[in-house]
């Protein structure tokens, strides 16, 4: 990942991720729509070399927002635009989609000017593939509500890898080891060492449900199956049944949790699941 400070202003470029109206992330970070986009003649006035040159044209035209960063100096610069992937990798958790910044540069995208300087930032090129997510009116108020309890949970080393897990899974081929991730995340939150399948079963559907025993029965039973398939997938045995399928449930197990974590503002506290 390379990231640089120029000025007191920058703008990240995002892959995967629509809105339609300025979010305020914080006092430095605004997420910026994407009106129009200049020609590539332009843009390509501002890279320095033939490799930057040859990510700028397959990133170009999946760019569907920007981030807009400001900092008292260069170095703060540096440190917030650094700080900044994590918020797009919370993003990415958060909506279930591949929000990446993979172009950097010192001017909006719809101001750009030939005196601008465009980097690439990261050349695994993330997040150029599939339907990007586009942000609603309701995501905005909770981003509005919520995001900072999910900024400030990241300080947690479970719920981070829970939020990496969520966010990256969809950058491996084989779904086996997409379902390993997920799981992996979703342990995480929890802690367990012992007796995996009806701990996590437990925990997890008395988080989710809470006093609706009907609910939590259903949660436990679905996660009891999800579990099982993470299971055969960890150690290589067959699995009977939607490989894919198991997947998205998996994911979307993930994401509710993550969800419930950020609202409530804090972990799951397993002394509290178990009744």
């Amino acid at each position: 990942m390379s990231i640089f400070g120029m000025g007191t202003e920058a703008y990240l470029y995002v892959n995967g991720l629509i809105i339609n109206e300025e979010i305020r992330i914080n006092e430095n970070k605004i997420l910026m729509p994407v009106q129009c986009k200049p020609s590539i003649d332009i843009l390509s006035q501002s890279v320095k070399n033939d490799v930057d040159f040859a990510v700028l044209i397959l990133c170009e035209r999946s760019i569907t927002s920007q981030m807009k960063i400001i900092a008292e100096n260069p170095k703060n610069l540096a440190a917030e635009a650094w700080n900044s992937q994590w918020d797009l990798v919370l993003l990415s958790a958060i909506f279930k989609c591949d929000a990446v910044c993979n172009l950097q540069c010192t001017h909006p995208i719809d101001a750009i000017t030939d005196d601008a300087t465009l980097k690439v930032t990261n050349y695994h090129l993330r997040g150029l593939f599939g339907e990007p997510y586009t942000i609603t009116k309701e995501d905005t108020e909770w981003l509005k509500r919520y995001f900072a309890n999910a900024q400030s949970l990241l300080d947690n080393n479970s719920f981070s890898t829970a939020i990496h897990s969520m966010a990256t899974y969809r950058w491996h081929t084989m779904p086996k080891v997409q379902l390993a991730i997920l799981w992996a995340g979703i342990e995480s939150l929890f802690g367990i060492n012992s007796e995996l399948s009806f701990r996590i079963s437990l925990y997890i559907s008395n988080f989710l449900a809470g006093s609706d025993k009907d609910k939590a029965k259903g949660i436990f039973d679905e996660t009891k199956s999800l579990y099982k398939a993470r299971s055969s997938a960890v150690h290589g045995d067959n699995i009977r049944g939607d490989l894919d399928s198991f997947v998205e449930k998996s994911s979307s197990l993930l994401n509710k949790l993550i969800i419930k974590c950020v609202v409530a503002n804090e972990m799951p506290n397993v002394e509290d699941l178990i009744y």
